[in-house]
């Protein structure tokens, strides 16, 4: 089965080196599809711009998404280059939003949350109307639609009319490396270049509104004194859209050197710096599946997360659960991961354990199967 993806995601230098979830998704989804013996994964690029870094072999749409989709919504016609597509591909999964508008060629599309829609504030406002109509529009192309939790199920059918018949769940994985240790002198060196305490409380994620930043800082500000001296709160991800303000506080805790925001952290280092770390703080109010948490689980670090969307789903027993708006629970979440070593150890070895249920072999096996029903 000759399977075409989206990789225009993968070429963009914007995104091609600091992939957010949806690119590690892409990136490991495809790498799993080449592992299996009965598929043939056949990059497809959209746009000029990033058919230039396009990989061997891939077959480049001459349009950018963005204008591709507008022009199918308006003209009724499929994506130009469909009928060389569908001569070289059995099906097409659109696995980053980028959906073709293709009658030749049966579509996939996996939708990782409704947010652009459901929660507009909270997206890149930049013509914001225009990419959500194109948006529900292009939904309607896919044949079938992959959620990757049962919690944005809901969702994807309020939000984008799609029928629940139509919608099948696939859960995400998390890759092997991550439960390799790093050895002591490794995270030793990582610490001190960029200038950590021993047991410090992470979080990982771009910054972004729902991604509830604002709300640890303050958690961390409410945590009993002795418990925190000499602990830091180290934030680590880029700046996303419509987070100056919590920028300008980031800069202004570190001053006082108990709040210690890194930016974007090198894949590099990650797991050494998951490996550090005391406990994981992910209070997110909104999340399709919640990656950074499997991350955690499997890099053996306690987590402490919400109760919303899909991260009850994802962490089950392993983590302790807060609701995250209430500051002063997610402040005694916070105080109990570190002082009760119990609780820790505990929540350790379930995160191990919670880890090694998801897989991308899983994923990849599971998503074969939904694109095989479209032929």
């Amino acid at each position: 089965m000759r399977v075409g993806w989206s990789a225009t995601l993968i070429c963009d230098p914007a995104t091609r080196d600091a992939p957010d979830g949806i690119g590690v998704y892409t990136r490991e989804l495809v790498a799993a599809y080449k592992r299996c013996d009965d598929v043939v994964p056949v990059p497809v690029v959209m746009g000029s711009y990033a058919a230039r870094r396009a990989p061997p072999g891939a077959i480049v749409l001459p349009h950018a998404a963005e204008m591709s989709a507008a022009m199918s919504v308006a003209t009724g016609l499929d994506v130009r280059g469909a009928l060389r597509l569908s001569k070289n591909i059995d099906v097409y999964h659109a696995t980053d939003y980028r959906i073709p508008r293709l009658r030749r060629t049966p579509v996939c599309a996996t939708l990782f949350d409704a947010i652009p829609l459901s929660h507009p504030e909270w997206a890149n406002p930049r013509m914001r109307g225009l990419k959500n109509v194109a948006l529900r529009r292009s939904a309607q192309w896919a044949d079938r639609v992959i959620a990757i939790s049962q919690a944005m199920v809901p969702e994807l059918v309020e939000h984008y009319g799609i029928e629940p018949s139509r919608i099948t769940v696939t859960p995400l994985g998390v890759d092997a490396h991550w439960f390799e240790r790093e050895p002591a002198a490794t995270i030793d060196a990582m610490r001190a270049r960029f200038g950590l305490a021993p047991d410090y409380l992470l979080f990982v994620g771009t910054l972004q509104p729902r991604k509830n930043v604002a709300r640890i800082l303050e958690a961390f500000a409410r945590m009993p004194a002795h418990l925190v001296a000499g602990r830091q709160l180290v934030i680590a991800g880029k700046a996303g859209w419509r987070t100056d303000d919590l920028v300008a506080t980031l800069r202004g805790s570190a001053n006082a050197g108990r709040v210690r925001w890194l930016d974007y952290v090198d894949a590099g280092d990650m797991r050494a710096l998951y490996q550090g770390a005391a406990a994981f703080i992910f209070p997110s109010l909104y999340e399709g599946f919640g990656l950074p948490v499997l991350e955690a689980f499997a890099s053996g670090v306690p987590v402490v997360t919400s109760t919303t969307t899909s991260l009850p789903e994802v962490a089950g027993d392993a983590a302790l659960l807060v609701d995250p708006t209430d500051i002063d629970a997610l402040a005694a979440a916070m105080t109990s991961v570190i002082a009760d070593s119990a609780l820790s150890s505990r929540l350790r070895e379930a995160g191990l354990a919670r880890a090694r249920q998801f897989t991308w072999a899983r994923c990849a096996r599971e998503t074969v199967a939904v694109l095989r029903s479209l032929l």
